[in-house]
């Protein structure tokens, strides 16, 4: 289970210009952190990732300790072993598919590496896009490429910031089926940032809801099915 609870103010010219201040825990399913632009989504991502520093509070996953202010801890990127897929992906324009989904394979060996990719490209059912470039896919391909190299690290924890925006709607259901097949392929927990309603209604079996830096609902579907 993942813990949050972390307050960050964004300061400019001598003023606050945003103040975050969020208490939740996630659980080990595919956690939907919802609410409007500016409501502080993608900076909760970039605190639980390392790419931020809290100004206070603590962030734990399971039994290992990421950020906590009181004892000056603050584990590196590196060792949080976290998988991220950006907005706009990410992606090495220069490599192919393959190469990009190894690089994101922590184990040693060119080969191992490959093989890895391999696996996951098997997986998503994309062996198809093994010698492309970035600029040769569609946005729905170049978005299963980036799922496929965040697992290949074979990360604790997952975190999606609004992986599906810049895809049509069609593109957007079967991206989202395999989101939720790979979540449930790994067990592996997903924090899936969303501004989409339609989406938030879609995933997940937790929704947090966020606005203006803060926690207003959360809730947690034992069935999810009677819900879609």
């Amino acid at each position: 289970m993942l813990t949050v609870k972390v307050k960050k103010s964004f300061v400019k010219k001598g003023f606050r210009e945003f103040s975050l201040d969020v208490d939740f825990s996630a659980n080990d399913g595919i956690t939907v952190l919802a609410g409007a632009s500016g409501a502080g989504k993608t900076t909760v991502l970039r605190l639980i990732a390392g790419i931020l520093t809290p100004d206070y509070g603590t962030i734990k996953l399971d039994s290992q300790t990421f950020f906590d202010s009181e004892n000056d801890l603050n584990l590196p990127i590196q060792e949080r072993n976290v998988g991220f897929v950006f907005q706009d992906y990410a992606l090495f324009p220069h490599l192919t598919a393959e190469q990009n989904i190894a690089y994101g394979a922590k184990i040693e060996g060119k080969s191992a590496k490959l093989a890895k990719a391999r696996e996951l490209l098997t997986l998503f059912h994309i062996e198809h896009l093994k010698d492309r470039i970035p600029a040769e896919m569609s946005g729905g391909e170049q978005q299963r490429i980036a799922l496929a190299r965040a697992l290949a690290s074979e990360p604790k924890i997952v975190l999606l910031d609004e992986p599906l925006s810049a895809v049509d709607v069609e593109t957007r259901a079967k991206l989202m089926d395999e989101i939720e097949f790979a979540q449930t392929r790994t067990k592996i927990p997903f924090i899936y940032v969303t501004h989409n309603e339609a989406e938030a209604a879609r995933l997940g079996s937790q929704h947090i809801k966020l606005r203006t830096g803060i926690v207003i609902k959360d809730e947690v579907f034992e069935n999810r099915e009677s819900l879609v």
